[in-house]
């Protein structure tokens, strides 16, 4: 892994950098640049987002004209976003020896973006989303970050990357050297198998409270809503998944951890497993995905007008009542 001795904001020292989307990684990662001492241009189209970073004091420009001002350009707009932007305002404004970061090895790993042979292209990917990058970098710390240099023409790609990674904070915790391919697989596994998993787990097991007579608010805080599970799980990101359970809990707490742990989950979530990172890797999702994007993303319409509908989110709608009422 790389640490802050291992890289120095100097490697970037007289380069300027855009921001190409500012969102809320974008958001996160020009405002640490800007802390870090480094020239920032932001460039976005014409909407909130681009008003939000003239707000915030940037430099903000069109996308093309954000490119052309600078020699290291961070793509941070969405995925889909990518091949259409980077035709028409990256290509055409990208020079030799330039350096294109991205932030998710998606399009790398599908072919989406196709840079000259003279620029520097390199993954730099947060394991984290906007707001903690920022929060962390301003009390001192920092977020795990993976890195790939996928082109080296200058021979510095590695050198000016970690740069931008030291301004960003990432080396405070660590650059971990992870190839496009596999951080794409992982990062598309994760949301499409871990987390419908645990948001199911959780529905589940409030729906048979529920059923079996327990009132709907105490269960939802019990089983998520007090944050309790969350700060667990972010505690045993530091201490180890199953050390949390033997530091945290109780001999009861413990006793009824292991006395289930290995038996909810059969082989037939496995096997679902597999199917899913067969699909991400085959180029199955990357199709699927591209059918819905031309549909204007009908499954996610659907998607919300059955959460919002859900008992789960009813009983966190009275919970939050009852909050703001206080």
């Amino acid at each position: 892994m790389y640490f802050d001795k291992d890289a120095s904001v100097t490697d970037i020292e007289g380069e300027t950098v855009a921001v190409v989307g500012y969102g809320i990684q974008g958001r996160a990662f020009a405002a640490n640049l800007r802390d870090s001492g480094v020239t920032v241009v932001i460039g976005n189209r014409d909407d909130e987002y681009r008003r939000d970073a003239v707000a915030d004091g940037f430099d903000t420009r069109s996308i093309a004209e954000a490119v052309a001002a600078a020699s290291i350009v961070i793509l941070l707009i969405p995925d889909e976003a990518h091949p259409t932007v980077f035709s028409a305002d990256l290509a055409p404004n990208l020079r030799e020896g330039d350096l294109l970061l991205l932030a998710h090895g998606f399009s790398l790993r599908f072919d989406r973006v196709d840079p000259a042979p003279g620029i520097d292209v390199a993954l730099l990917a947060p394991k984290m989303f906007g707001r903690p990058i920022r929060r962390r970098y301003l009390d001192g710390s920092g977020v795990l970050a993976f890195v790939d240099v996928v082109r080296n023409t200058t021979a510095r790609a590695l050198a000016r990357t970690l740069g931008v990674a030291a301004a960003v904070g990432f080396t405070r915790y660590g650059v971990l050297p992870v190839s496009a391919a596999t951080e794409t697989e992982l990062d598309l596994f994760q949301e499409q198998f871990l987390t419908p998993l645990l948001l199911d787990a959780v529905r589940v097991a409030f729906e048979i409270l529920v059923e079996q007579g327990c009132d709907p608010v105490p269960a939802l805080l019990d089983m998520h809503a007090s944050g309790e599970m969350a700060e667990m799980m972010v505690e045993a990101a530091t201490i180890g998944l199953y050390e949390v359970i033997e530091q945290q809990g109780s001999p009861t707490c413990r006793f009824g951890v292991q006395r289930h742990l290995g038996t909810l989950l059969g082989e037939d979530v496995r096997g679902k497993g597999r199917a899913i990172l067969a699909g991400i890797r085959d180029g199955s999702f990357l199709a699927a995905l591209e059918g819905e994007a031309a549909a204007d993303y009908p499954s996610l319409d659907r998607y919300r007008e059955e959460y919002r509908s859900a008992p789960l989110t009813r009983a966190h709608e009275e919970y939050r009542a009852v909050l703001r009422s206080a």
